[in-house]
C-alpha cells in the first residue's frame, strides 16, 4: 500500500535549525553536540533542552487554548533521546511556572520481539539510512505496537506539543498524527532541533545518519559516554554497542566497571531486543564481564 507522506504545510512545525543545502555545518554548537545527546548524555540532553523550552514557553504564551500537554515518539522500556528532551523541557517549563502535563507514548513490552537476524539487526540500528518505503515499513510495523489503552483522557481536547530530534522524509510525524488525531487532540505542535527541506530529504535521506556519527567515532570516546554516570542510556545506545564487531565489544566491556556492566546487561535483557541467539556471546560477555574477558 502507498502512503503519500506530506508535510508541505510548516503550520505548527518548529526547528532549532532548517537544513536546507549540504554541506552541513558539522562544527557549530547544534551538530556537534547531537551524537552525544542521542546517546543520553546529560549535557547535551540540557543544552538542547532549554532551547526547545523558549520555543515551548512562546506557544504556551500565545495559544488560546489553556489546556496542554508535552509528549514525543513511543518507546518500550529504553527511552530515545526524544524522550529525554521531552522530559527536561517539561521540568524545564515547569520551572518558569507554566501548567502543562508530560504524556508519554509507549509500544506495548508484550509485543517487542528479539531480533532474529543480521540483516534485521541492521535495519534497526542504520534507521538513518533506510529510504523513504523502508521508513514507512517500518513504522506501520511500530504502529500496530502502540498501547493506547487509557489515554484518551489524557489528550482528548488538550494542544499537545511534540518533541522530536530531527524531521528528514516526515515519516515518524504522519504515523504519529494518525494516533494523536484518534487521541482526540485539539491542535498538534511539532518541535524539532533539525528539519531537513523536503526536496532535501527526498534526495539525500541519509542526513541524518551523517549527523548522528559526526562525532563520537572512536571507542575510548563512546567509552566514556558508556561509562558516564551523566548517562541515561538510551535505546540508540545500547544498540551502538551490540552494534560493534566482537573484538571491539570486548575492548569496550573491558573498560567499564562492574556496576555499570550490570547495569548495561539490564537494560539490554529489559529492552528485549538483545534475547535471541545472535547475541548470545555478547550478552554473555556482559554478564561475566571483566575476569572471564581477560581469562578467554
Amino acid at each position: 500500500m502507498h502512503i503519500e507522506i506530506n508535510l508541505q504545510q510548516k503550520t505548527n512545525l518548529f526547528a532549532l535549525e532548517e537544513i536546507r543545502s549540504l554541506p552541513l555545518m558539522l562544527n557549530s554548537p547544534l551538530y556537534r553536540n547531537y551524537p552525544a545527546m542521542k546517546l543520553g548524555l546529560r549535557r547535551p540532553i540540557d543544552f538542547f533542552s532549554r532551547k526547545l523550552c523558549v520555543i515551548a514557553a512562546e506557544l504556551l504564551q500565545t495559544g488560546q487554548n489553556q489546556n496542554w500537554t508535552i509528549t514525543a515518539p513511543p518507546y518500550y522500556h529504553l527511552p530515545s533521546a526524544a524522550n529525554l528532551l521531552s522530559r527536561r523541557t517539561h521540568a524545564l517549563l515547569l520551572q518558569q511556572g507554566f501548567i502543562l502535563s508530560l504524556n508519554e507514548l509507549r509500544h506495548n513490552p508484550q509485543q517487542q520481539s528479539a531480533i532474529r537476524s543480521q540483516e534485521e539487526f541492521r535495519t534497526y540500528y542504520d534507521y538513518s539510512k533506510n529510504n523513504l518505503d523502508q521508513r514507512i515499513a517500518e513504522r506501520q510495523r511500530a504502529q500496530q505496537t502502540l498501547d493506547t489503552n487509557g489515554l484518551i483522557p489524557r489528550f482528548k481536547d488538550r494542544s499537545v506539543i511534540i518533541i522530536n530530534d530531527i524531521n528528514v522524509t516526515g515519516t515518524q510525524q504522519y504515523f504519529m498524527q494518525q494516533t494523536l488525531d484518534q487521541l482526540q487532540v485539539h491542535e498538534c505542535f511539532w518541535l524539532y532541533l533539525f528539519n531537513v527541506e523536503k526536496a532535501l530529504a527526498k534526495r539525500h535521506p541519509e542526513v541524518e545518519h551523517q549527523i548522528n556519527h559526526s562525532q563520537i567515532k572512536d571507542l575510548d570516546s563512546y567509552a566514556k559516554i558508556l561509562a558516564n554516570e551523566q548517562t541515561e542510556h538510551t535505546a540508540r545506545c545500547i544498540s551502538r554497542l551490540f552494534n560493534e564487531n566482537i573484538g571491539d565489544f570486548r575492548y569496550l566491556i573491558a573498560s567499564l566497571n562492574k556496576e555499570t556492566r550490570t547495569r548495561l546487561y539490564q537494560l539490554a535483557q529489559q529492552e528485549g531486543r538483545y534475547s535471541s541467539s545472535i547475541f548470545d556471546e555478547k550478552m554473555q560477555l556482559l554478564a561475566t564481564g571483566h575476569d572471564h574477558i581477560h581469562a578467554s
